[in-house]
């Protein structure tokens, strides 16, 4: 059990408010929020009080920042909230309509332009240990660990801006397309090289994967485009 400070007041994380952790804190939910309440050592940055405090400052739609921050009843700085999102699994991402999966790569766009112009580079949205995830999907894509983040003033406005398209874009190809392809339409089923298609354009011409998907899907869903495309 855990006694926590914010703005709306004092808040106790029991046993049954847990639903998992990972490298930084564990994680609570309580109504519809998800508490990231640090570990007591971590051997992974993590985000500070003030860090939290300028990402809270910033609204997205799609890339999840703190919108709380949290304190011991002594006052220590302890982690943050943020929005909990429901994951409803790939295969519900893939079903939904084509509308509503142009209109979550333009809210994710606008993420990204958003988190660029303030040179905040977003990254670790695959970790090795898929155990850790950082997604959830839910009538639309959305990146839910806000400590992956950092401030890189090295480069322009418009170079990392193109730095979190393509982060999403590498995830959009590893896991979301060829995740279906393989675990959904199987393996020897379907032309890898047509597959292998994708990421060409991911690589070949950065930042432009989203693009080249809405202007050439034309199916009701995401998934019967993948399977036209792969086929």
């Amino acid at each position: 059990m855990k006694l926590v400070i914010s703005k709306m007041g004092p808040k106790v994380l029991f046993p049954w408010d847990y639903i998992g952790k990972g490298t930084e804190g564990k994680v609570y939910k309580k109504e519809n929020y998800a508490y990231k309440y640090y570990h007591r050592s971590s051997y992974c940055t993590r985000l500070s009080l003030e860090e939290t405090q300028f990402l809270e400052s910033i609204s997205t739609n799609r890339i999840l920042l703190p919108r709380d921050t949290l304190y011991t009843y002594f006052g220590k700085f302890k982690g943050y909230t943020t929005c909990y999102i429901k994951n409803l699994g790939l295969i519900h991402y893939m079903w939904l309509p084509t509308s509503l999966i142009l209109q979550d790569f333009h809210l994710l766009s606008g993420d990204c332009k958003v988190l660029g112009q303030k040179n905040i580079i977003i990254y670790d949205l695959m970790p090795r240990d898929e155990r850790f995830r950082n997604y959830s999907f839910n009538h639309g894509l959305y990146f839910v660990d806000p400590g992956k983040y950092h401030m890189d003033f090295s480069l322009s406005d418009e170079e990392v801006v193109l730095e979190n398209i393509k982060s999403v874009e590498k995830f959009l190809y590893h896991r979301v397309i060829s995740k279906y392809a393989n675990e959904v339409i199987g393996y020897g089923l379907y032309d890898y090289d047509k597959l292998k298609q994708f990421k060409d354009i991911m690589e070949e011409s950065s930042g432009q994967l989203i693009n080249y998907i809405s202007s050439d899907i034309r199916e009701d869903s995401f998934g019967t485009y993948v399977k036209r495309k792969i086929l």
